[in-house]
């Protein structure tokens, strides 16, 4: 996937900024979407008939700047998607309530991280850092006269540039065909390499449609079944440069390099060419392929950043070896899939009973008078809280109550084989607490807590490509420009 300039710009903003309720112009982006959410809860907890045109609402606008209003228009698009195996259990209005409460309760946590850190030495040995410039370089190369000449030219710039030669880029697609996402073929003759580049569909509405697609059968696991697909089409296309290359180049190896869907897609990739013996073969060159009986390098790998979640568990273990995925802090498309959506909405319907008990203790806190069963001393805080900072006393009140709704979860997320994660090994990126310091860089597994969905105001601008370019080359985001 690559968000393309209708909905982000190549920094991971988003274009628009947040309307009523207005948050403050110097508020951070965090503390503008938190500010937004809590002024829409206060708001149905003093009109209580709010909430029941909240869906007409959504569904007459069509492209909302509030940053909550297209967050809930995002994820009705997304539940549509799964109505056929999870459906919310409260009509559309209490649910939409229980989504915007899962959301506050989703602004204060961080994304799990793995124990095991490493430094950014570590992360730009293996070349992660030049890997992130192609993935973003092939983006919006479609209407240029020399796609191939814009290629070289987007990779000299900074941060890390780079000099190749056109003649080095030996297949160019740069516009995808239906179920087929633009690829290149290049020689990176620097780090003798075979790139196999794989760009993403243009824009968040295509990305969506494409991520919450079944599971099938594929390769002795199960894959998603557009990016498994388009995988087998982008492997037929490119199969016969990527050899004549080799033939050319013996020393090279071969990695499949994407961002987003494009990670995805080169994932796959990885396994189908580990897969296909006679293409294993000549790439390996009568050398055995590192695994349980032997040692030594593999000569197929695959790195993403950002990828889709798209193959289960067993295949994930399998391309552990050979294939990585960077996720970016929040981003959100490395943790959606349809049991994550279906998680989501268990968790949204039991906030929904959650919410109605502290609704009405917080109608009497803000009117300045004691809810029954209160303890007198804890109510004198909590009536200077509801007059100063209502939104943060709601959040206060509804922690207290998450450990329910949190046990439905864990209880319907039961074992399922089926369940998908973005491909092989995980490199996690995670923001500094404060300011614009260096981030800390962890490895583990994609199959593991930090595939959890997570919906917080930073999820899309976190998958910006051009994000993780800074933060693999820089190890850090650089403040924005001054206004």
């Amino acid at each position: 996937m690559g968000c393309g300039a209708s909905v982000m710009n190549r920094d991971g903003g988003d274009g628009n900024t947040a309307s009523a309720p207005q948050p403050k112009k110097e508020a951070a982006e965090g503390e503008s979407f938190g500010s937004d959410l809590k002024s829409f809860l206060i708001k149905i907890i003093k009109e209580p008939e709010y909430a029941k045109s909240l869906p007409d609402h959504l569904a007459a606008t069509e492209d909302p700047t509030n940053q909550v209003e297209k967050m809930l228009k995002m994820l009705m698009s997304i539940v549509d998607m799964v109505k056929d195996t999870t459906t919310p259990k409260h009509d559309i209005p209490e649910f939409l309530v229980g989504c915007l409460v899962a959301f506050l309760y989703h602004l204060t946590m961080k994304p799990a991280a793995p124990e095991k850190q490493v430094e950014l030495q570590s992360l730009q040995d293996t070349g992660y850092h030049v890997d992130a410039k192609w993935a973003d370089a092939v983006y919006d190369k479609e209407e240029v006269e020399d796609p191939k000449a814009a290629l070289v030219v987007s990779m000299a710039a900074e941060p890390t540039p780079k000099t190749l030669k056109v003649e080095d880029v030996a297949y160019f697609r740069a516009a995808s065909k239906l179920g087929q996402p633009a690829v290149a073929v290049v020689a990176d003759r620097e780090r003798e390499l075979i790139l196999v580049i794989v760009r993403g569909t243009a824009n968040m509405k295509d990305v969506l449609t494409d991520l919450a697609g079944a599971a099938r059968e594929w390769e002795g696991g199960y894959a998603h079944e557009s990016v498994s697909l388009g995988a087998r089409k982008v492997f037929d296309e490119i199969k016969e440069y990527v050899l004549n290359l080799k033939a050319q180049n013996p020393s090279f190896a071969v990695r499949c390099v994407g961002h987003s869907l494009g990670g995805g897609t080169a994932g796959c990739l990885s396994i189908l060419m580990h897969h296909d013996e006679e293409f294993a073969a000549r790439i390996y060159g009568g050398v055995p392929m590192p695994g349980k009986k032997s040692k030594g390098s593999y000569m197929i790998t695959a790195v993403g950043f950002g990828s889709a979640a798209c193959i289960n568990k067993e295949l994930v273990e399998e391309a552990h070896p050979y294939c990585t995925t960077i996720v970016h802090d929040a981003d959100l498309v490395p943790r959606l899939c349809t049991d994550n959506i279906s998680d989501f909405i268990v968790l949204a319907d039991n906030l929904v009973d959650t919410f109605k008990l502290v609704a009405d203790d917080m109608r009497m806190l803000m009117k300045g008078t004691k809810p029954e069963g209160y303890d007198f001393r804890k109510v004198l805080g909590m009536l200077k809280k509801a007059a100063s900072d209502p939104g943060g006393l709601l959040k206060d009140l509804l922690d207290e109550k998450m450990d329910k709704a949190e046990d439905a979860v864990d209880a319907a997320a039961a074992s399922n084989e089926k369940r998908l994660y973005a491909p092989g090994r995980l490199m996690f990126l995670s923001k500094p607490e404060k300011g614009n310091g260096p981030y800390t860089i962890s490895k583990g597994s994609m199959a593991s807590e930090t595939s959890k969905m997570l919906l917080k105001g930073s999820m899309f601008k976190d998958h910006s490509c051009g994000g993780y370019v800074k933060v693999c080359c820089l190890g850090r985001l650089p403040p924005p420009p001054a206004a």
